[in-house]
């Protein structure tokens, strides 16, 4: 592997305009580039096959499962990705990482502080990574006339998050380059839900079975408790938790919850230093008296923004499938008229998924109703461009097993055509 030295690749040969500096180094023909992101140090990006192709045809970027940030060797793409131009976005989160051989911190470099980087790299250094990452891509491997390239996003678990944060919030379908859609794994998009007064922790009849037949009844997929494990160690604080670029699905309504003052404490009261605060005024007795009452609503959002020009991408959510019951407990259930689904990869899909869905019919197609005479043809466009489906039990390795693959790549064949 070649030192880190100041370069220029042939990839970015021809490109217009200035370049912010960056350092770049090849390893098994995978171009890495690092690029400063302001006074949090270096996010690194992966190349592969980026010289191979012109610049108009269309760009992958993908998020790894984890922080592969400081690993010496690129991170191995998923079998669907591994003949098509790909940015990979070595995003830095530290508290997850189910292989972790080494000391997460990054390697001995002129160009970094020396300053530890430790308390950089929980929430939200991966979003800002990211960002910074994805302005890069859009400088530097833009087509070089005025043709037009599109970006698809593919991330899984922690990668998944913020795939579909980035989708959502950079999918400007008039843009020259851009997000056209996402494809995800696994992800998390709502970590509120990890809270115990969250709505889905609370079974409808908790009388109906004892404490050991609710444990066999929801056995969970063990990868997605091993998130739930970690969530603390990856936000460090809960009221990281309702930041909509961690929690997606918070783009599209309130959380309902009020933010707990520790991960364990209550969410359905307001936190103890609101209440310690003294009462300066009737109004905020008031108001602290109507904080005691009840927990705040679930409300909608309006998501886009109608002034803006984000659109709701196209996206494929893929899951897991949970470990089956035991065949008593399962006969139990089929005899119940209401089950209780849970919290699992699943349930997160399916809950985005109708959220994204609902904005394209309550938002994007009923403004288009004012003016399309074609109307009637939209009738499942929610449905076509928001999908959701389950791949089988995981490998157990973090990776996209072969009904996974085999679906992803279909999804990205039929819209890179």
């Amino acid at each position: 592997m070649r030192r880190w030295g100041r370069t220029r690749s042939s990839v970015f040969r021809g490109l217009r305009g200035h370049k912010p500096r960056c350092f770049s180094v090849v390893v098994n023909d995978v171009e890495r580039v690092s690029v400063r992101n302001g006074s949090s140090g270096l996010v690194t990006i992966d190349l592969h096959n980026i010289a191979k192709v012109s610049s108009p045809d269309p760009l992958l970027i993908y998020l790894p499962p984890y922080s592969t940030a400081f690993t010496e060797r690129p991170a191995q793409l998923p079998r669907f990705l591994q003949r098509k131009p790909t940015a990979v976005i070595n995003y830095r989160w530290a508290g997850f990482n189910p292989f972790e051989v080494e000391d997460l911190s990054p390697p001995e470099s002129n160009e970094q502080s020396e300053e530890d980087e430790e308390s950089h790299l929980s929430w939200p250094a991966p979003i800002h990574d990211t960002a910074r990452a994805y302005d890069w891509i859009i400088e530097n491997l833009g087509p070089s006339t005025y043709t037009r390239r599109d970006v698809y996003v593919y991330g899984s678990y922690l990668g998944a998050s913020l795939a579909t944060s980035l989708a959502l919030t950079e999918t400007h379908p008039h843009a020259r380059m851009g997000i056209r859609g996402v494809v995800a794994y696994n992800g998390i998009y709502n970590w509120t839900m990890f809270l115990p007064d969250h709505p889905i922790n609370k079974a409808p009849n908790p009388r109906s079975m004892n404490i050991f037949e609710d444990i066999l009844a929801h056995p969970g997929d063990p990868d997605f408790r091993e998130l739930k494990q970690h969530a603390e160690a990856l936000f460090e604080r809960p009221d990281n938790l309702f930041d909509p670029f961690a929690s997606p699905c918070l783009f599209f309504h309130t959380p309902g919850l009020f933010v707990p003052s520790s991960f364990n404490e209550s969410a359905l009261s307001p936190a103890t230093s609101i209440l310690d605060l003294p009462a300066d005024s009737e109004e905020a007795s008031k108001i602290r008296s109507l904080m005691l009452l009840k927990p705040p609503r679930k409300s909608p959002l309006v998501f886009p923004p109608r002034s803006s020009t984000l659109k709701i991408p196209e996206a494929l959510l893929l899951h897991s499938t949970p470990p089956p019951l035991p065949p008593s407990l399962r006969r139990r259930r089929q005899r119940r008229k209401k089950d209780h689904p849970g919290n699992n990869f699943r349930t997160q899909a399916e809950e985005l998924a109708g959220l994204m869905q609902r904005s394209i019919d309550k938002v994007e197609l009923r403004e288009r109703f004012k003016w399309d005479d074609d109307f009637d043809g939209l009738n499942d466009e929610a449905a076509r461009r928001i999908q959701v489906h389950g791949v089988g039990f995981n490998t157990g390795d973090y990776r996209l097993g072969g009904k996974g693959e085999e679906l992803a790549a279909a999804w990205l064949e039929d819209h890179i055509q």
